[in-house]
């Protein structure tokens, strides 16, 4: 409980927010990145152009990628935070930039992991599922960052919301039952 008050409180003062992943990882923090930045007053990003990921990872080493994007798009000792995910909680280009991002830049830092780390630094927060399958890791993931939203005093709107705001004043149910 203590790591997730704690990841609360680090998003909430947090102006920027970075997330950091390989694979399926990747596709969770890059639709994290969409809605966080949507759905709250956060600038967020993700490392979503494969031009300038194959190129920093061919210059620089696929152990550096991450460590490479930050030196390029984060302010120093600004409000920001880096969240990571790995599945196995030891991807080590996620947790060099998580270490670089806490000592280099002063931010705050989290690792969203399946399995406890066992090279992660002590400094940075772990929130690890424990679980056996990738893909219950990357929901959990997801599911953690709605949480993040909602925390943050922000919200996901209803699809009945949504509906109604796009001028629907009935929804898909509804207008079949009064056809039948």
């Amino acid at each position: 409980m203590k790591v997730l008050v704690q990841l609360q409180k680090d998003f909430n003062d947090s102006d920027n927010i970075f997330f950091i992943a390989n694979g399926g990882g990747h596709a969770v923090a890059t639709h994290a990145n969409s809605d966080v930045s949507r759905l709250t007053d956060k600038k967020c990003y993700s490392m979503d152009n494969a031009s300038y990921l194959t190129s920093v990872a061919n210059d620089f080493g696929w152990n550096n990628i991450f460590i490479k994007f930050l030196s390029d798009y984060a302010v120093p000792k600004s409000k920001s935070m880096v969240i990571g995910f790995s599945g196995s909680g030891n991807s080590k280009n996620v947790i060099s930039a998580l270490t670089y991002a806490h000592d280099e830049l002063n931010f705050k830092t989290c690792l969203l992991s399946g399995q406890p780390s066992i090279i992660k630094p002590d400094y940075v927060n772990e929130l690890c599922w424990d679980n056996r399958y990738f893909h219950v890791h990357e929901i959990l993931s997801m599911l953690t960052f709605y949480q993040l939203v909602h925390g943050s005093g922000n919200f996901c709107p209803t699809i009945k919301d949504e509906l109604i705001r796009k001028g629907h004043t009935e929804s898909y149910r509804e207008k079949k039952y009064k056809e039948i």
